[in-house]
């Protein structure tokens, strides 16, 4: 457990000293599969670094999840029409899947171009050794977008700022691209805001580790 906690300060050291800003932490019980780890925010993005309890490295994300930029896209009046109800009268669970119900119809239509997003992610992306992996939504498994991962190693003496630095700023750019990939091609997306937003995906969405064209998982 010593060894954990300090691959964990090496890696808050590192984050500090790259001017990047710890949300909080993340613990077992939070059950959001890892063991232990930060929420952290590097150049306005939101990433997530985590140590899964059977890897001797930890995972760094940053998610991409079409719920939250789609409930952007459409005002209070939209969704109000969308869901025939008045949002504002409702918890805020009741609310939100309120909201996330409505817009399945959209991930219906962009699940339809995940293939083409998928085709244009492999001719236009350099290869590198992050992994692109796709977010789901609900039973049927609807496409709610991707996260960009790579792993970092502070348990190996070697692990520096550096090394740090060179990996969040790979995972940001890959993902800025992605997006601006899926923005070209998914049309219930908007481009507005696009390549900036740092919303942390939400707790029902599921990866979706079936086979996948090359550089997904």
């Amino acid at each position: 457990m010593n060894d954990l906690y300090e691959a964990m300060g090496s890696i808050a050291a590192a984050a500090h000293a790259n001017g990047d800003t710890i949300d909080e932490n993340i613990r077992p019980e939070d059950n959001h599969n890892v063991e232990h780890g930060f929420d952290i925010f590097h150049r306005s993005n939101y990433m997530r670094i985590g140590k899964r309890s059977d890897e001797q490295r930890f995972e760094i994300t940053s998610p991409y999840v079409f719920l939250n930029v789609l409930e952007q896209n459409y005002s209070d009046a939209e969704l109000d029409a969308r869901v025939d109800i008045d949002l504002s009268a409702l918890p805020p669970q009741e609310r939100r899947q309120a909201i996330q119900s409505a817009l399945e119809a959209d991930l219906r239509e962009a699940s339809t171009q995940y293939d083409e997003f998928a085709e244009a992610y492999s001719q236009e992306i350099e290869p590198n050794d992050t992994d692109l992996i796709r977010i789901t939504h609900g039973e049927d498994e609807l496409w709610n977008g991707f996260y960009v991962r790579d792993h970092l190693y502070p348990f190996e003496e070697s692990f520096s700022i550096s090394e740090y630095r060179q990996a969040v700023s790979k995972v940001r750019r890959i993902r800025i691209q992605t997006t601006k990939i899926a923005h070209d091609i998914v049309d219930v997306l908007d481009t507005a805001g696009s390549e900036e937003l740092s919303e942390e995906p939400a707790t029902e969405t599921q990866s979706d580790h079936q086979p996948s064209p090359p550089g997904f998982q």
